[in-house]
């Protein structure tokens, strides 16, 4: 199968933007608790940004493992199996993958404040980091 290095270019530059509002809002918060709406905003970027992460993990896998991945929830799974990620970068991926689904499968009750935590510490960092290993990987090939 083909690479579609424009697709990961755009995945990375979209996943650039992500990253930069949710930093936008987190210095925000700082100072002033974010509006119903903000809130809104910054929980849609996030899970975009965690779903966008495990997209090009599959990707990953299926390029250059040629290891197939029927659902998102393998992915963890399958990078630590190939060794492709460390056991602290699992560790966050895990932590990352759960606050995700809090927020998608759990939306009526309040997840702000576990998502309030990651964004102080940036966590949503590392899917950056990823992409751009993960890219250097594709390219030794």
């Amino acid at each position: 199968m083909m690479r579609d290095k424009n697709w990961e270019q755009s995945l990375y530059d979209h996943q650039h933007i992500m990253i930069k509002h949710l930093d936008i809002h987190r210095q925000k918060e700082r100072t002033e608790p974010l509006s119903t709406d903000e809130r809104m905003a910054v929980e849609h970027a996030f899970q975009l940004l965690v779903a966008s992460m495990l997209d090009f993990a599959r990707y990953v896998l299926e390029h250059h493992y040629n290891h197939k991945v029927n659902t998102r929830e393998e992915v963890l799974e399958a990078l630590i199996k190939h060794k492709d990620v460390t056991y602290e970068q699992g560790q966050q991926i895990e932590a990352l993958i759960e606050l995700r689904n809090k927020i998608l499968n759990d939306y009526l009750n309040e997840n702000f404040e576990l998502l309030s935590s990651a964004l102080a510490l940036r966590r949503y960092a590392l899917v950056e980091v990823l992409t751009k290993e993960w890219t250097n990987r594709l390219d030794s090939l």
